[in-house]
């Protein structure tokens, strides 16, 4: 990809977030309700799906980044206003692979939000949420098209990262921005790649780590899709 289309890919996902980031602020009691007890129910089946990463040091930090970065609360909104403020100054000096992996995890989590929203909306009513219910929203929801592309966009965000610790010196001007960061008021985007760059460089050899977890959830897709309210029992029994 190159310089400009990364960057325009930036901008656009950048643009798509805050788009949603407005819808959110803007939900009534009821579905914002229904949309943190679904984020926080989903965060408790994602800890226990990967708990056996979890437990090993070289993988802790890589499920870290991806649960509390790319699927964070509402101060994403806060790191993306942030990107919007320092996306030209990026263009600069970072590498066009670094831009569309940023891209592409901002992409990723807009796919991720706009999913939420979705399902959130057909669980108002339900808590708590069980495994049956959720696999019923989905299949309600339907869209398997799109849950196949999120499933991708977070093996291509993976890839690129693991491409980007592979340049000492990419990785080295991120870690050194952090000072600076802080006083242009980008210390939350600095922290976030800092972060995503950090967990691979201390896990190595990303493919496990990114097989397991595209198996796990493609896997779980397919048995709600064929009908089954218990697609994560294989993992965590009939919790979380």
């Amino acid at each position: 990809m190159s310089d400009s289309t990364a960057y325009l890919h930036l901008h656009e996902q950048i643009r798509h977030n805050q788009n949603i980031g407005a819808f959110v602020a803007e939900l009534d009691v009821p579905r914002a309700r229904s949309l943190a007890r679904l984020q926080h129910w989903q965060r408790r089946r994602l800890d226990a799906t990967y708990q056996d990463l979890r437990d090993q040091p070289r993988y802790l930090p890589a499920c870290e980044f991806f649960l509390g970065e790319l699927y964070g609360g509402p101060e994403i909104f806060e790191r993306d206003q942030q990107l919007k403020r320092a996306a030209p100054v990026m263009r600069r000096f970072l590498p066009d692979h670094l831009l569309a992996a940023v891209g592409d995890a901002m992409q990723l989590q807009a796919i991720s939000l706009e999913f939420d929203l979705a399902l959130a909306d057909l669980l108002v009513e339900v808590d708590p949420i069980t495994q049956p219910d959720y696999a019923g929203a989905y299949r309600q929801q339907g869209d398997w098209a799109g849950r196949e592309r999120q499933l991708v966009l977070i093996r291509e965000v993976g890839e690129l990262l693991g491409e980007t610790v592979q340049k000492p010196l990419v990785h080295r001007l991120i870690r050194l921005m952090h000072g600076p960061a802080v006083l242009a008021g980008f210390g939350m985007l600095q922290e976030f790649l800092r972060d995503g760059l950090d967990a691979f460089a201390e896990m190595g050899q990303a493919d496990y780590f990114l097989e397991t977890i595209s198996t796990r959830e493609g896997a779980a897709l397919e048995r709600m899709r064929a009908g089954s309210d218990w697609p994560f029992e294989e993992w965590i029994g009939r919790g979380p």
